[in-house]
């Protein structure tokens, strides 16, 4: 037994520098990947100034180290400035990313106070590396947390694991920061950087994988958020935030699935802004955007739960109806909608209102699918603007 033992390798024992050396070069490959990914996310808000604070977490990191071969205490302050600055940033990206109320700059600057006071006398009054530590680990598990609860806070079911993970991550470094401000604070830390603390070692690793897992977390998450935002770009208008044609041929197709199943009828209503090119050439596009949205706006709270509104077409919009009773039925709503509709004033245009022109048609009296009878509103609604404009027109009768 003691020959095999012998012959055993000994584990190389961990020492303190080695350790910091190591977590230095983590947080320098950690922050260089961040910022780079961030380049590839630059439509996702926040990530940027994520990638940003790590950067000053790992300059404040190269400054605590080289405190080692550079004298004077101006290191010190410059160390824990990128400390703190860093974990702001960090802090402002994810209330960002989230669309949550960022940090006043009064917040800030009493952040800032609250923290530099002590440091400074723990500095130049009362020399105590060991309250300096307490301090700033304090200060950045504080701004941990504030970035935990912003990745915990209104998360929809089917995203929570993903957003979890880093919130997770951002719980497990306010926790291994406040158990090294309790250890700074009850003086389990030496007099300099490299002083014996036991400690020091253990926590030292874990904010090796607390930058890790944030940092992870965060491109995971801002990866499923381009996901989504290209998902919504492919089914949605960008202007008003409807469903598009495309969508809208998904939702008709699986109306019509359910109406042969409930043997209730699909209605389509197709809608047309009258002289609408005459006021994108007269007031501009702004005006004729705006129109777009007010428009969008006033029709949107006529609808039932599974009816559907559709932006397919420059001024054009369809309203594919579910669970319909009867045609006079669809009539109606056409109608409200075009009152609606025409009750909005043209932006700059004095007392000039909207005009509209619908045509309606209805699954299965009007075509043999949901697509056939949009075709034949479609139909409906130009035979209305060419007769009369304003006048709903129905497929049923030519």
């Amino acid at each position: 037994m003691k020959a095999f033992a012998s012959a055993v390798p000994a584990l190389p024992q961990l020492d303190l520098f080695s350790v910091k050396v190591v977590t230095l070069v983590t947080v320098l490959v950690v922050s260089l990947l961040t910022l780079l990914a961030s380049r590839i996310d630059r439509p996702v808000p926040g990530m940027r100034r994520f990638a940003l604070g790590l950067l000053l977490i790992c300059a404040g990191s190269v400054a605590g180290i080289s405190r080692l071969v550079v004298p004077g205490r101006a290191i010190f302050i410059l160390a824990n400035i990128g400390t703190i600055a860093g974990i702001i940033n960090i802090t402002q990206g994810i209330r960002q990313f989230r669309e949550f109320p960022q940090l006043r700059r009064i917040d800030m600057a009493v952040i800032s106070v609250v923290v530099a006071i002590p440091f400074l006398y723990w500095l130049f009054v009362n020399d105590d590396f060991g309250m300096r530590v307490g301090i700033i680990s304090l200060a950045t598990a504080l701004l941990a947390l504030d970035a935990m609860a912003s990745m915990f806070r209104q998360i929809p079911a089917a995203n929570r694991m993903t957003y979890w993970l880093p919130a997770l991550a951002f719980g497990f470094t306010a926790a291994f920061l406040g158990v090294r401000a309790f250890a700074a604070f009850t003086g389990h830390y030496g007099s300099n950087f490299l002083a014996p603390a036991p400690i020091d070692i253990p926590l030292s690793l874990c904010a090796d994988v607390a930058f890790v897992g944030c940092a992870f977390g965060m491109l995971l998450v801002s990866n499923a958020q381009m996901r989504s935002a290209a998902e919504k770009m492919a089914f949605f208008d960008p202007l008003t935030n409807l469903p598009n044609r495309r969508m809208l041929a998904d939702r008709l197709l699986e109306a019509e699935l359910r109406a042969l199943e409930s043997g209730w009828q699909v209605g389509v209503i197709y809608l047309d802004l009258d002289g609408f090119k005459l006021i994108n050439d007269t007031l501009g596009h702004e005006a004729g955007d705006q129109i777009l949205k007010n428009v969008s706006a006033a029709m949107l709270p006529m609808l039932g739960e599974r009816d559907c509104l559709a932006r397919v077409g420059g001024d054009e919009f369809v309203v594919a109806v579910e669970d319909l009773r009867g045609r006079s039925e669809l009539e109606t709503l056409a109608e409200n909608l075009k009152a609606a509709v025409e009750r909005e004033p043209v932006p700059g245009g004095g007392r000039e209102t909207i005009q509209v022109s619908c045509g309606i048609a209805v699954f299965p009296y009007d075509g043999e699918s949901a697509h056939d009878v949009m075709r034949e509103a479609d139909t409906a609604m130009y035979r209305a603007k060419r007769r009369r404009r304003g006048v709903v027109h129905t497929a049923a009768f030519r």
